[in-house]
C-alpha cells in the first residue's frame, strides 16, 4: 500500500465522520454538497476495496465425495 493509499478501516472512519457531520450539524448549503461529494468518493473507494478483496477470496467446499475444492465467493 502506498503512503498516499489509506486502509479500508481508514476510508471507513473518514465516511462515518463526514456522515456524522451531515446528520447532526447545520451545514451551509456549500458545505453540505462538498461533504456529500466528498462521501460519495469514499463509498466509491470502498466498494472497489471490498470488489477487489472479494475477488481474492476463496471458500473450501466439500464434494460428496470428502474432497476438499476452492470456490468462488461468487
Amino acid at each position: 500500500m502506498s503512503k498516499k493509499e489509506k486502509s479500508f478501516e481508514d476510508l471507513m472512519g473518514e465516511l462515518e465522520g463526514l456522515v456524522g457531520k451531515l446528520e447532526g450539524e447545520s451545514l451551509s448549503l456549500d458545505d453540505a454538497i462538498q461533504h456529500n461529494e466528498a462521501a460519495l468518493q469514499l463509498i466509491k473507494l470502498c466498494r472497489e476495496r471490498l470488489d477487489s478483496a472479494r475477488q481474492k477470496i476463496d471458500k473450501l467446499v466439500q464434494s460428496p465425495a470428502g474432497d476438499w475444492q476452492k470456490q468462488s465467493l461468487d
